[in-house]
């Protein structure tokens, strides 16, 4: 008798979005997954970040 093993696939991602004392917003993230490979969870990591990048992007002092 054979038994199927059923893996819950499931991914959560955490991003903390902050405004510095310059006023300047920087951000970080996570992505945590279950159930799925490590080529499907840096793939999706690099989504998230690329999607982040678009919406916050990186600001360069001035002079710098």
């Amino acid at each position: 008798m054979e038994h199927e093993v059923v893996v819950e696939k499931s991914i959560r991602y955490r991003v903390n979005v902050s405004i510095s004392t310059k006023g300047q917003k920087t951000w970080d993230c996570t992505c945590d997954a279950q159930g799925y490979t490590k080529e499907e969870v840096l793939a999706e990591s690099n989504a998230l970040v690329a999607e982040l990048e678009k919406k916050y992007p990186i600001q360069v002092e001035a002079g710098k």
